[in-house]
């Protein structure tokens, strides 16, 4: 299974929060005991990481920009990235594999691209920029249409809380025939049943910060 370190980027920072509530989020240095700067390429200097899932949450707002830093990281550091995209011509010709979230990114549009991955985003509900989806299965569904490297199933709400929402996976396990990607509170003792589960890749953050996974878990990349 890989593994996948979460980064989320706001002011060429490395910052964390929980829930997705996004004006509370800190830099990474206030509440790391693994890394003691925040600052993007200072955090990559600092820590081994084989991969790594960047959140941009300035382009992803519209507040700005810090791909080109990601870029630059992508030439040494396998990365997936959710940069806010709104087409598929922004997320061309980067070192990065670009995810397009659902949450800003009507996944329609996507028919005939194929080097990709697809975040299903859900903060207690779909998050559907499409407008096009009834349910979560309606999505999940239509993806299956799609050729895609992988889906990241996102529980937003369940993000550093380490209550990941199973209920929520369970049901992507079910209905897609993509290799699933997945994170968003799960605790150190999680992580076998999601393998377990045939999830593909994992995405961890917040139980790697408070010292609870082995360093080498990241530098390794896979478990």
């Amino acid at each position: 299974m890989k593994v996948y370190l979460a980064v989320d980027v706001m002011d060429s920072l490395v910052v964390w929060g929980k829930s997705g509530k996004r004006e509370e989020y800190v830099p990474i240095e206030k509440v790391s005991k693994v890394v003691k700067s925040s600052n993007l390429r200072e955090f990559f200097k600092e820590l081994k990481v084989k991969r790594a899932y960047v959140a941009d949450l300035d382009r992803i707002e519209g507040k700005g920009s810090n791909l080109a830093v990601i870029d630059e990281i992508g030439r040494s550091v396998e990365l997936i990235v959710d940069g806010g995209f709104k087409s598929v011509e922004e997320a061309l010709n980067y070192s990065f594999t670009p995810i397009f979230a659902t949450e800003t990114f009507d996944v329609r549009k996507l028919e005939g691209f194929e080097s990709c991955i697809v975040s299903v985003d859900v903060k207690e509900r779909l998050l559907d920029a499409s407008k096009s989806f009834g349910s979560v299965e309606d999505l999940l569904e239509y993806l299956n249409s799609l050729k895609l490297k992988a889906v990241i199933v996102l529980p937003i709400h369940s993000v550093g809380t380490y209550s990941f929402d199973f209920s929520l996976l369970e049901k992507a396990l079910d209905i897609l025939s993509h290799r699933v990607i997945t994170g968003g509170g799960l605790k150190p003792e999680d992580l076998d049943r999601v393998k377990e589960m045939g999830v593909y890749g994992v995405i961890i953050g917040t139980a790697f910060h408070q010292g609870k996974i082995d360093p080498k878990v990241v530098e390794r990349g896979e478990l």
